[in-house]
């Protein structure tokens, strides 16, 4: 598996820009004290603990996760930059940027996952992927 440099997970994320109303946070180990809340703190946003099922690629409940559910906003690309995007590039024996494990969904109007991560695994999931992995 490639692993993206930062410039390419950022125009990745970028380019989401022109469908994206919503970006989602899923704090895999609790929210509390994490610097993007801090970063984020002038935004509403809604709190949730817990996904279920089929909630974006989630195929289990994950009762004690955290989701952050914020408006698309600028802002929100400009604070996942400064803590490093999602992924530590090659080379980088770190296991985690400064955003640590924390997957993150970008969604369109209707709810529709534009992308997604999964920080742990290193990974982009996009909606034609998302449609390979439901067959």
């Amino acid at each position: 598996m490639t692993i993206l440099s930062f410039a390419e997970q950022s125009a990745w994320m970028r380019s989401m820009r022109p469908l994206a109303t919503r970006i989602e946070f899923v704090f895999n180990d609790g929210d509390e004290g994490h610097p993007l809340l801090e970063l984020l703190a002038h935004l509403d946003s809604k709190r949730t603990v817990g996904v279920g099922p089929g909630y974006g690629y989630y195929e289990r409940g994950r009762p004690t996760v955290v989701k952050r559910s914020y408006a698309y906003d600028r802002g929100i690309i400009r604070a996942i930059e400064s803590l490093g995007c999602f992924f530590p590039e090659a080379g980088n024996n770190e296991q985690w940027t400064e955003l640590g494990d924390v997957d993150v969904i970008f969604l369109d109007h209707r709810g529709k996952m534009l992308g997604a991560t999964v920080t742990h695994e290193g990974m982009i999931i996009t909606p034609e992927d998302e449609e390979h992995m439901t067959r």
